[in-house]
């Protein structure tokens, strides 16, 4: 795995293996290589970084209390206004 350019849109191994490691996915081994990737590899250790950052935030905020009820209120207004 190596990547070059500031972003992984065009690295498409990178960007499977960092969706892998989100999701619990990766082996031990795949687990191990990207760690050690990321040392090497600033657009991937940003990107890892990024994802974690937003998934802490989501886990952090959306405290499984579900939506409130006018929220889902005018979620469902607004479907029917558009069928």
């Amino acid at each position: 795995m190596s990547c070059s350019s500031e972003n992984l849109s065009g690295k498409p191994r990178c960007r499977e293996m960092l969706q892998k490691i989100l999701d619990g996915d990766a082996s031990p081994e795949e687990q191990r290589e990207f760690q050690e990737h990321m040392q090497q590899c600033l657009p991937c250790y940003n990107a890892y970084e990024l994802e974690m950052a937003i998934r802490v935030l989501l886990q952090t905020r959306c405290n499984g209390h579900g939506a409130p009820p006018e929220l889902i209120e005018k979620i469902k207004q607004q479907i029917q206004t558009i069928r």
